[in-house]
């Protein structure tokens, strides 16, 4: 698997670790220490009861919309040279989201 981003990497953590995964199989997955899985989690739960507004209800992933992010969805959206709104900066980051897991699917299941 090709190197992955200090902030994709910690999406991935997290997502693996709420389906039940160890520290141990997480950092194998993606090819890491467990060490660097356990300080991503920390670091994914600590922004967490920060940035996120705990009176929204529902299913909702919210991002904080910061420079290295921003940069992260004009390369996305360039792929289909979208304009830089709402709606294609949430289909840009939807679409990469099911790539990367895609990856870690294919991966988990390649001999």
């Amino acid at each position: 698997m090709a190197e992955l981003s200090l902030e994709l990497r910690q999406v991935l953590v997290r997502h693996l670790t709420d389906r039940n995964m160890s520290a141990a199989e997480v950092a194998t997955e993606l090819g890491v220490s467990a060490q660097t899985v356990r300080r991503d989690l920390h670091t994914v739960e600590s922004a967490s009861r920060v940035d996120i507004d705990t009176t929204v209800a529902g299913d909702v992933l919210l991002l904080r919309l910061d420079q290295p992010m921003r940069e992260a969805l004009a390369v996305l959206r360039s792929t289909r040279q979208a304009p830089d709104t709402e709606a294609h900066n949430r289909a840009a980051a939807r679409a990469a989201i099911r790539a990367t897991a895609d990856a870690v699917t294919d991966a988990r299941t390649s001999p």
